[in-house]
């Protein structure tokens, strides 16, 4: 179970930051959020493998693919929140950056690059399938094809910009991914703690 760091405003806080802390804190649990969607569309993704007897094969395929597509899209979100965090949001909280760990944050940002090193890319692929279908000249490592799917199990791939991307829907994807977002929040740990020691406002 991940661990959300409580950053809240203190009463030492300066007064032009306790919006801006507060809003870190949404983001932080944007996170958690993330990581929580994800294992949801794996749960539908091996529930698409072995399904109830009621529901129709055309509907789980649908399934499958479904799922693929969220797990691709929080992907991208996580890398995007952790962006975010790091080049935006805490430049508003500069009473906090004694007490952050921006060592960790770039290294949790690096781990989630190293393994999923084609976020952006499968992205770009699924929000623009049909053009990039239409046009596999510019996208199929053949120039032929430019199709989605599984040529091997329980690993979706994609061409895009003539690669073939490729996401794994596994348990061991999401064990990364909570390992990441687990590293990422360990750099807000001391900060809570001083804010709390400090008094949260009300």
């Amino acid at each position: 179970m991940l661990h959300v760091p409580l950053l809240w405003p203190s009463i030492a806080t300066p007064l032009e930051e306790v919006v801006a802390i507060k809003d870190l804190y949404a983001a932080l649990t944007g996170l958690k959020y993330s990581v929580e969607a994800w294992e949801a569309a794996l749960l539908l993704y091996k529930t698409s493998k072995q399904p109830p007897p009621a529901i129709p094969k055309s509907v789980t395929d649908r399934w499958r693919f479904i799922a693929c597509n969220e797990c691709i899209l929080e992907l991208y979100h996580l890398r995007t929140r952790f962006e975010k965090i790091r080049s935006v949001m805490l430049r508003a909280c500069p009473s906090l950056h004694p007490l952050l760990n921006a060592s960790t944050m770039r290294s949790a940002s690096k781990h989630l690059d190293e393994y999923f090193p084609d976020i952006e890319a499968l992205r770009h692929a699924t929000a623009h399938r049909g053009e990039n279908e239409a046009h596999p000249e510019s996208h199929a490592p053949d120039g032929q094809y430019a199709l989605s799917g599984f040529r091997e199990p329980d690993r979706y791939s994609t061409p895009y910009d003539r690669t073939l991307r490729y996401l794994d829907i596994t348990d061991q994807s999401l064990q990364r991914i909570r390992k990441v977002v687990a590293e990422f929040l360990g750099a807000f740990a001391v900060a809570a703690l001083e804010l709390e020691r400090q008094g949260h406002l009300e």
